[in-house]
């Protein structure tokens, strides 16, 4: 029952996180990955007279000022390195000598060719999290009464992350550095209390972990360092009170918000 009430705070999380992932293109800044030829227009997309283009090489930035049907109206980023050679530019693809906003038109298809979304390389990241294997390490004592045999355990967690991610977008990888706190349903035995109880049971913990994400493509693989806080007598009696364990989660991108059609 315990595991039941706890997936509507699963479906939360995961909501939570399509709500916070939708973009906007105009918000964003974005890159050019290869020279294309673009027509000069005006704010709605209507063509100069006479006729006007530019060649938009690869690494310049803009900016998507208006939506025009499948077509976007982007302004080129200010050069700001204050040399002659970009001001000169700037005149051209900028603002004009009379401080008036200069525009061109690429439609989304040309933008999915040619050019991509500046997404910075790190980012603060939230989000839910579950391990699927723990294993909590023994102390390799000869003692009888002291000695505490490894485990791997599965118990069923959930909590909540947020750390520090690093992303190379054209490979589609990321590495994040994450820290949370969980909840946990820990199956203790007679065997793991050191017959404090007389039969199996379910005990609640609060767990502190902290590890490593690496993210390919959809595919993700983690390993979390952690401990389970069980309270009462049986946590008090529990072998691996305070001892650190070491976790292994795999996981796929099946929730994917929705971003603009044209994006």
């Amino acid at each position: 029952m315990k595991n039941i009430k706890l997936i509507p705070v699963l479906l939360f999380f995961i909501c939570l996180n399509s709500v916070f992932s939708q973009i906007n293109i105009t918000e964003n800044r974005h890159t050019f990955k290869d020279d294309i030829k673009l027509v000069q227009t005006d704010f709605d997309g209507i063509g100069l007279t006479p006729a006007n283009s530019e060649v938009m090489e690869r690494g310049w930035k803009f900016r998507v000022r208006n939506v025009v049907g499948t077509d976007y109206i982007i302004q080129i980023s200010k050069f700001t390195d204050g040399s002659s050679t970009s001001n000169a530019q700037n005149l051209i693809t900028y603002q004009d000598a009379s401080d008036s906003n200069i525009y061109f038109k690429i439609s989304s298809t040309q933008y999915l060719a040619f050019a991509e979304e500046s997404k910075p390389r790190g980012s603060f990241v939230v989000g839910a999290s579950t391990t699927l294997i723990k294993i909590r390490p023994g102390n390799g004592s000869d003692n009888e009464d002291e000695v505490i045999y490894s485990e791997f355990g599965n118990d069923f967690n959930i909590g909540i992350t947020a750390g520090w991610r690093i992303s190379n977008y054209k490979k589609k990888t990321s590495v994040s550095l994450v820290s949370g706190i969980g909840f946990s349903s820990i199956k203790v035995t007679p065997q793991t209390t050191r017959d404090f109880i007389e039969s199996e049971s379910t005990q609640s913990s609060i767990t502190f972990s902290g590890g490593l994400i690496l993210e390919i493509d959809k595919f993700q693989i983690s390993t979390f360092i952690g401990i389970d806080t069980m309270s009462g007598e049986i946590g008090k009696n529990w072998i691996y009170r305070n001892r650190p364990w070491l976790g292994i989660g795999f996981g796929y991108q099946i929730f994917k918000p929705k971003g603009p059609s044209n994006n």
